[in-house]
């Protein structure tokens, strides 16, 4: 950093993109390994019909809670990928989930979007600073 103004941005932006990664991790690893089998049965996703939630490959399981995310997030959105998760899951009521369920699909999804954003905003602090 040669310019000293960057460097409390650059701290902050650092340190954001540090805790998403924590939460990212933190609730992938409960979500993905420790309750998928509670959080499955609460949503009801229609490809689980065909092979159980564990032999899927990781980037269909990262998919179906994409698609949890999505339908608890925007449940009236007819728009795009939002749609498509809406009608996979127009079985669900989203005030009927329970928080704990939620709770873990929102802090994944939210920390993976939040630190994107924030990786952008990092580089771009970084590229400014020299």
């Amino acid at each position: 950093m040669h310019n000293p103004a960057f460097v409390p941005l650059f701290q902050f932006t650092f340190g954001i993109f540090v805790l998403c990664f924590a939460v990212l991790l933190i609730s992938g690893l409960l979500l993905f390994y420790v309750r998928h089998e509670q959080v499955n049965a609460v949503m009801q996703h229609p490809y689980l019909q065909y092979k159980p939630f564990r032999q899927l490959p990781l980037t269909i399981r990262a998919t179906i809670i994409l698609d949890y995310y999505l339908h608890l997030a925007a449940p009236k959105s007819r728009f795009w990928v939002i749609g498509q998760a809406n009608y996979l899951l127009s079985h669900i009521d989203p005030a009927q989930v329970p928080r704990g369920v939620k709770w873990l699909i929102y802090s994944f999804w939210t920390a993976c979007w939040l630190g994107l954003v924030d990786m952008i905003a990092l580089w771009s602090v970084l590229s400014l600073g020299q």
